[in-house]
């Protein structure tokens, strides 16, 4: 199976999800449809791996020198902070209302709180392995510098396609702020850990 099918097949079940947020509206079943998605995704590349259609490589699973991993992590996480700062509390208001669907948040639930820990940062594994690592690998050898930018940032921000004009713009800037980091150093675990922390910062705003 070549590269770009197992990034097809894993994009897939992301495009897909996203049709709970129009319809679930139960918190712990929204919940639990969206962990079996990205298990499901990360099954894929796992089978893809044992047949040797992807290498760790591949999927950014390259481990780093400690003071390499810190910088690249803490200047990805200052400009990704950055903007949080600029999307939430400058240009949030001036982006359209409404959206085809929303993740139904349950804060009283007692599985907010694992949600927020162990929830994130599967989203956050499950996310960078294919939306940087895969795909960055996959489209590098095809693409210039910014097209590879754009079209790694534009596949991350469609996968949120249900939700609102600000979503989408966000995830686009993100998914651009994210990709030096994972080019400069094969690894998807700095961006990993920045796409936790925004997630986290922006579920307990």
């Amino acid at each position: 199976m070549r590269k770009s099918t197992v990034l097809i097949l894993a994009y897939l079940p992301y495009y897909l999800n996203d049709l709970f947020n129009i319809y679930v509206t139960d918190y712990v079943t929204w919940v639990s449809l969206d962990y079996l998605q990205r298990l499901l995704v990360l099954a894929i590349l796992y089978v893809a791996f044992r047949r040797r259609d992807v290498t760790t490589r591949d999927l950014g699973l390259v481990a780093l020198p400690l003071p390499r991993f810190l910088a690249w992590t803490a200047v990805t996480a200052a400009v990704a902070m950055a903007y949080l700062a600029l999307s939430e509390f400058v240009l949030a208001p001036h982006f359209p209302k409404g959206s085809l669907g929303g993740v139904p948040f349950d804060t009283e639930s007692p599985l907010f709180l694992f949600d927020l820990v162990a929830g994130l940062a599967l989203v956050g594994f499950s996310e960078e392995i294919v939306c940087r690592g895969l795909t960055l690998s996959t489209l590098r050898d095809k693409l210039s510098g910014p097209a590879l930018y754009l079209a790694s940032a534009l596949l991350f921000s469609l996968m949120h396609w249900s939700l609102s004009t600000h979503t989408l713009v966000d995830a686009f800037i993100y998914g651009l702020i994210f990709v030096p980091a994972t080019l400069a150093t094969g690894s998807i675990w700095p961006t990993t850990v920045v796409h936790f922390l925004v997630n986290f910062v922006l579920y307990t705003m």
